[in-house]
């Protein structure tokens, strides 16, 4: 973990000084491309900033690291016989549920994300590249179906994936069982019943079937796709693989979806300024100085990093050439950080409905009558009513209004 967040400040520190004096007409030319961080030349260049260490502290604000639960449309999950191993984490993207009038933009389902190896044109450059397909199996939840004639429905979508098909005898919620109050057929997604519904009851069905596959997408290393699934941001870290899939489940309704794991590292970074010139080095120093107190520590901040100080060491003279008698000029610059770091376990399930029944006393209702059932309540099989329970559903108050999406990515 350290090294990869102590990287990625790192990259972020060098992009943001080359951006800076990429403008300098006086320095560009000569400076920018000895930005770097590591000592890595050949001969000792005219002008130079070098990142030459880093080191860190750890802060614990809980002694597991535990920080709570995220509440979100979309987990991730592993399939089953898979390494599991090319995204990193998801997120949902704040700015596309935004632009969606504040609802999520893609449908509930199962959304696979199968990672291939294929000949791609990325950046313009055609080669050999890693990139993933989707392939959504989308949920449909309490349809009434289509009557056909009094034993004969059909599901909207024509059809639904094998097994996936839940039937529910309404008003009552009563959950049907196939070979028992019906026969179904996946290709046709038509629902036979073994006798007609009586008087005031009707059907209710949820079920899977598969949507259009979208792709491909290439996968980028330390990268993120926020495009593949709308309004769900994927974070490929550097173990994607050929043949791997992952799941990502998006449902209807933001529901606990991960365990957040995090803390925060107080870092420091040593930076070198080296010039042939001693007032070229004292102005590269000076100037460097002042971006990154007064202009880069304004910028980071919104990205989660924090420079608490910004200083300077002592400068010295080198000698380049003994036999002429030449030098070039270094100087220190100190800066001390602070940025946060999280790790997040998800929770792969999903609840769409809550029966009142365990499976055996479904099973034993779902062939009875309505007379039969009406004997059976308050008797001592256990069946009661609903209502005559007075159960309510329990929340923490802390987390209900804590359901709006942070992370925007466009």
């Amino acid at each position: 973990m350290y090294a990869n967040l102590s990287e990625s400040i790192k990259r972020r520190m060098l992009l943001e000084l080359r951006q800076f004096w990429s403008k300098d007409p006086k320095y560009r030319d000569f400076l920018v491309h000895n930005i770097q961080g590591r000592y890595s030349f050949e001969e000792r260049p005219q002008q130079a900033i070098i990142l030459k260490s880093t080191s860190a502290n750890p802060i614990m604000f809980a002694a597991d690291h535990y920080q709570g639960v995220i509440v979100s449309h979309c987990h991730l999950a592993r399939v089953f016989g898979k390494s599991g191993t090319s995204i990193e984490w998801i997120r949902e993207d704040g700015l596309a549920i935004q632009d969606n009038s504040s609802t999520f933009p893609s449908a509930p389902g199962v959304y696979y994300i199968e990672v291939l190896s294929e000949t791609y044109s990325y950046g313009g450059v055609p080669g050999e590249y890693l990139v993933f397909y989707v392939d959504p199996l989308l949920d449909m939840l309490d349809e009434n179906p289509t009557l056909m004639d009094p034993l004969t429905y059909e599901v909207s979508a024509g059809s639904f994936h094998p097994g996936s098909l839940q039937v529910y005898e309404m008003p009552g919620n009563i959950p049907w069982y196939s070979g028992i109050n019906y026969q179904a057929d996946a290709d046709t997604g038509r629902i036979i019943l073994t006798e007609p519904l009586s008087s005031g009851t009707y059907l209710s069905v949820d079920y899977r079937y598969a949507g259009t596959t979208t792709g491909p997408f290439p996968v980028e290393e330390n990268g993120a796709n926020n495009s593949a699934i709308p309004g769900v941001v994927l974070a490929f870290g550097r173990k994607a693989e050929e043949g791997d899939i992952m799941a990502v489940i998006v449902t209807d309704r933001r529901e606990e979806a991960a365990l957040e794991y995090g803390g925060r590292w107080e870092m420091s970074l040593e930076f070198d300024v080296m010039a042939r010139d001693v007032y070229a080095q004292g102005e590269i120093t000076d100037r460097t100085l002042m971006f990154l107190h007064e202009e880069l520590r304004a910028r980071l901040s919104s990205s989660g990093i924090e420079i608490t100080n910004v200083s300077m060491g002592g400068e010295a003279e080198e000698i380049y050439d003994d036999v002429g008698d030449d030098y070039f000029y270094t100087a220190n610059i100190s800066v001390s950080l602070m940025t946060d770091w999280a790790a997040y376990k998800p929770l792969s399930r999903s609840l769409n409905r809550v029966l009142p029944h365990t499976v055996s006393s479904a099973q034993m209702v779902s062939g009875l009558s309505d007379a039969q059932i009406g004997e059976l309540v308050g008797s001592p099989s256990g069946l009661r009513l609903n209502e005559s329970l007075q159960l309510i559903e329990i929340r923490d108050p802390w987390y209900r209004d804590r359901t709006k999406a942070w992370d925007m990515i466009r």
